[in-house]
């Protein structure tokens, strides 16, 4: 029986074997636990609780959950993710503090996440079509406007914004509307404060390219040259060289605009130079870091 049973194996071996099956019987007969085995579910369940030990407290959770309403609603800047929450904890002398990726899953579970999951594909380096720039050996300014803003009587607002591609530094007017002269004026005052970039980059609005006509050069390419700032014109339809403003042209609509009601254009200035303010001390606190 021995042979037939595993050709070649020891009785040792044999013996084994019958010990390691003879247990795992009397297991699962220990699992029926006296009824008939054709009506037994064999299923091995997971001993333990269903709740991991590392789960955060319900106090935390809603702790997080105030706070991230509280920022979405008040703050100046109008961030709430994560990251916002977080600094405001600390802001505010919590004895507990959670990571971030603790701060995120509790916002997951809870359902209060803006952004939508997609496939993101890797971005070529910031500034990648200038050499110099890509290796942030000089610094680029780059400027867009928004515009179709309008307070309640039908006033148009039009913001004038710009940042640099490394250093993220804000410049933001509110105008009605944004002109070739205003804008001369906005990038004459921002560089006498912060001094003068190697690069500036616009689009092809006529306020900043002038007339179309042959050899005329408008006046905010004249006053750039003058400055020795080489002046350069992102590709219609392509997103890439100017992702970075119109992601904050879309943040200061979301952010600064849709929170309030505005009196009238002094009023939007008032508060836009306190978000201008915040942003950059924001900013720089993260550089410091």
């Amino acid at each position: 029986m021995v042979a037939a049973y595993r050709t070649g194996a020891s009785l040792r071996e044999v013996a084994k074997d019958f010990n390691e099956s003879k247990s795992t019987v009397q297991r699962w007969v220990a699992h029926a636990k006296g009824k008939r085995l054709d009506r037994v579910d064999f299923y091995d369940k997971p001993t333990g609780s269903k709740q991991p030990k590392n789960k955060s407290s319900t106090k935390l959770e809603k702790r997080v959950l105030q706070l991230r309403k509280h920022l979405k609603e008040k703050s100046i800047l109008g961030l709430h993710g994560a990251d916002a929450i977080r600094e405001e904890m600390k802001r505010r002398g919590d004895t507990t503090i959670p990571a971030k990726s603790t701060i995120s899953n509790i916002l997951k579970r809870s359902g209060m996440i803006d952004s939508r999951t997609r496939i993101r594909r890797p971005a070529p380096p910031q500034g990648w079509y200038l050499p110099d720039l890509m290796k942030q050996k000089v610094e680029l300014d780059t400027f867009d406007i928004v515009e179709g803003l309008y307070l309640h009587g039908g006033q148009e607002v039009q913001f004038l914004n710009g940042l640099s591609l490394h250093g993220s530094l804000l410049h933001s007017v509110a105008m009605s509307p944004v002109t070739t002269e205003n804008t001369i004026l906005a990038l004459i005052s921002h560089w006498q404060q912060f001094g003068l970039p190697k690069y500036v980059q616009f689009d092809n609005d006529l306020v900043f390219q002038g007339s179309r006509m042959k050899d005329v050069i408008g006046r905010v390419i004249k006053l750039c040259l003058s400055l020795k700032v080489i002046p350069v014109f992102s590709t219609p339809y392509e997103q890439g060289f100017q992702g970075k403003i119109e992601r904050f042209n879309g943040e200061i609509q979301q952010k600064f605009w849709q929170r309030r009601k505005f009196k009238n254009i002094k009023d939007v200035q008032k508060y836009l130079l306190e978000y201008v303010q915040a942003h950059r001390l924001a900013q720089q606190e993260k550089v410091g870091e």
